[in-house]
């Protein structure tokens, strides 16, 4: 059965994008579905796939490559195969050719493969759908150098699955430690108790250059030490390395309000006009701040702006990317459900799929997207538009098919905001949302 919600179209469950707003539908995984035949399917930057004239899977599974379609690949990326759980892969499967593809990077599907299978093309291995569509890899993108003459920001670009076990909690290195900074700030805008800011400088950072920030949503650090997340990025800080290089950011971590769920989940500018007009002000004038650092400044150049949210948090830092001027976004386990009705958008974070397609041209966004297979509201039905993985799939589909660059992990295993996924990922996560930075 098909249900229509917000121009997306529910097969077996699960959201794919809608036929209407694709030629064929979108070549993503299949559950329990056969494929049609006759479609065939090219590679999106990093390595997704989008059919362009397959037709609809049967009930209980997504769309996916018709029988005898080939795959290509494009620059950068792996290419994925059609399948995942229960489905059934695209018979007769040509090998795509790599176009400009990094080094040992995949290219082309062949014939079969279940969940986590690996097809081969020419120049590589390709993993194939993984459980909910990803293709298996916890990688950055097939290549451990930046493609000749291509683009080292499109390194990572796509879906990834990653699987237990996970790589232990970043540990201390001996390396410069950031200073810490703290102070207490009421909202205007969410008017309530004061609440604490906490920033942290890197020790590499010149006094008088405009600084790289990133805001952390439910910014409550540890009693002592670093957060975890400063730690995995001062561990890379002086990396040369583009695939691994972090550059020395400042971290700005931003606890909420009395209403959480109402100051992160609201689709709305608000979010951001009190990051804007309330606590980066107050960061940059700070009196601690300027004593150590009296020409302090924060970057004004949205490429060097960052969010970060775990949960409700990611739609609060997806709301900075999308009304404000941060380019850069990193969302574990997001919301992207309808938790907070407005009138404009009756049905909250789950809308921001449609936002992404019917927005033209797309916003100059790099995002990075995490789900836990077992997240919350996994077993229900999409139509609650309360199933966490649902909303983040759907996310990930739109994101490419208007090709931004993105980066979707599908966590075999994990659970919510999941510690262990976080412990294992942040160092390849920062790495890849700063891809292509060239400030200080």
């Amino acid at each position: 059965m098909h249900r229509s919600v917000l121009g997306l179209v529910t097969v077996g469950g699960v959201l794919a994008i809608s036929s209407a707003l694709l030629v064929g539908g979108c070549g993503g995984s299949s559950s329990g579905g056969t494929p049609g035949s006759g479609g065939s399917t090219a590679a999106a930057t990093g390595g997704a796939t989008a059919a362009t004239g397959g037709t609809t899977a049967a009930t209980g599974g997504n769309t996916a490559p018709g029988t005898g379609g080939t795959v290509a690949a494009t620059t950068g990326g792996n290419t994925q195969g059609g399948t995942s759980t229960g489905g059934v892969p695209a018979s007769s499967g040509g090998a795509g050719t790599s176009s400009g593809g990094a080094a040992g990077g995949a290219t082309g599907a062949g014939t079969g493969g279940g969940a986590g299978a690996s097809g081969t093309g020419s120049g590589g291995t390709v993993p194939k759908g993984g459980a909910g569509g990803p293709a298996s890899s916890g990688g950055l993108g097939g290549s451990a150098s930046p493609p000749a003459g291509g683009d080292v920001g499109t390194l990572g670009d796509g879906d990834f699955t990653v699987a237990p076990p996970y790589a232990p909690k970043a540990q201390v290195m001996n390396v410069p430690h950031s200073s810490t900074f703290q102070f207490m700030m009421t909202s205007m805008i969410y008017p309530g108790a004061a609440r604490a800011i906490t920033v942290y400088i890197p020790k590499q950072y010149v006094d008088g250059t405009d600084a790289p920030f990133m805001i952390v949503t439910d910014g409550n650090p540890p009693m002592s030490g670093l957060p975890e997340i400063v730690t995995a990025a001062e561990n890379h800080y002086q990396d040369t390395d583009p695939t691994t290089r972090i550059p020395p950011i400042v971290f700005v971590f931003v606890p909420p309000g009395a209403d959480r769920s109402g100051e992160y989940d609201t689709v709305s500018d608000a979010y951001t006009r009190f990051i804007d007009t309330e606590v980066l002000p107050l960061v940059s004038s700070n009196t601690d701040i300027k004593a150590m650092y009296p020409g302090f400044k924060l970057a004004t150049n949205p490429d060097a702006r960052a969010a970060y949210g775990c949960s409700s948090g990611s739609p609060a830092a997806m709301g900075l990317g999308w009304f404000g001027d941060f380019h850069r976004i990193i969302s574990y386990s997001g919301t992207f459900v309808a938790l907070k009705a407005t009138t404009d958008h009756p049905l909250g974070a789950w809308e921001y799929p449609m936002m992404i397609l019917s927005t033209m041209p797309p916003k100059p966004l790099r995002i990075f997207l995490e789900v836990g297979e077992m997240d919350n509201g996994y077993m229900t039905d999409a139509a609650g538009h309360k199933n966490w993985v649902i909303g983040n799939q759907n996310m990930a589909a739109a994101l490419k098919m208007m090709g931004y660059h993105y980066r979707f992990l599908f966590a075999m295993g994990a659970g919510h905001c999941d510690g262990a996924v976080k412990s294992g990922t942040y160092s390849q996560t920062l790495a890849w949302a700063w891809r292509g930075y060239t400030g200080p």
